[in-house]
């Protein structure tokens, strides 16, 4: 485990997995970086560097003078670059994480060479809202792991991926201790008041790929089409019976579309 200093004085910790081209991971709303599936990860890691940090505030490090909002996580991100020692990476973001990501390339466009988000959207008016009760859902926070598991269930996973595997264990094996309510609350506000990014996306300069679920409930995959049209070179994969979950349910596969959008992209590069 690493730690990164912020410029406010936030530890941000780290990890660091397998070597060569970096990528890093940005975490979804309420999520710990321990929490990426590694099914998902370990095909990476044999190709990659990857770079799995928490937000701040998910460790119990915050500072109440610069609280949690999508462009503050852009621009820990941008310390924690430069606090790997790398100049460039690939960016991948989940969910809040892509919110992150796209404040972030945009605020820091040479920082970024390739960039793919997963079941996230643009934000502000311009973004496809989830239905009301999602929102709902997920304002709230769960008082137990099986809490927890049953309402991530109900939101992230398909009706008919849970009748699959009805035993909730195996849903999300990597999962870990419910983070602090009232870092959760924090992170839920922040979305609330982010204003997105749809009208800078067409100055977006990498390479992106969108993957979403074509069932999402909280980001429902229009976003993703909107994204892929905004932004200058990007192309979306729609992922069949996939919810807002799909790196949970299908982590293999998510995790050969990007082995195959970066090698293949590396390779046309070369030639």
């Amino acid at each position: 485990m690493h730690h990164l200093l912020t410029r406010d004085g936030i530890l941000l910790p780290y990890t660091l997995h397998g070597g060569g081209h970096p990528l890093i991971f940005v975490s979804a709303y309420g999520m710990t970086a321990a929490e990426w599936p590694k099914k998902m990860l370990s095909p990476l890691a044999d190709r990659y560097r990857l770079v799995l940090y928490n937000h701040r505030g998910i460790s119990g490090e915050t500072n109440p003078d610069v609280p949690f909002s999508i462009p503050q996580a852009a621009e820990d991100l941008h310390d924690l670059i430069a606090g790997i020692g790398e100049t460039t990476a690939t960016i991948i973001g989940y969910s809040m994480g892509g919110m992150i990501a796209l404040e972030h390339v945009i605020r820091y466009p040479d920082e970024v060479d390739r960039l793919i988000l997963l079941s996230t959207c643009c934000g502000g008016v311009e973004a496809v809202p989830s239905e009301e009760w999602v929102r709902e859902e997920m304002a709230g926070q769960p008082v137990s792991i099986e809490a927890y598991l049953d309402r991530a269930g109900r939101l992230l996973l398909t009706e008919s991926f849970r009748r699959m595997h009805p035993d909730p264990s195996s849903w999300f094996p990597d999962v870990g201790e419910p983070v602090d309510a009232a870092v959760v609350r924090e992170q839920f506000d922040a979305l609330q008041r982010w204003r997105g990014v749809y009208p800078r996306l067409k100055e977006v300069q990498a390479k992106a790929l969108v993957i979403s679920g074509d069932r999402d409930l909280v980001t429902p995959p229009d976003n993703a089409g909107i994204l892929a049209m905004a932004i200058p070179d990007a192309g979306a994969i729609i992922m069949e019976d996939g919810g807002h979950g799909v790196i949970f349910q299908y982590p293999e596969e998510v995790a050969g579309i990007i082995t195959e959008f970066l090698h293949l992209d590396h390779h046309s590069m070369g030639r």
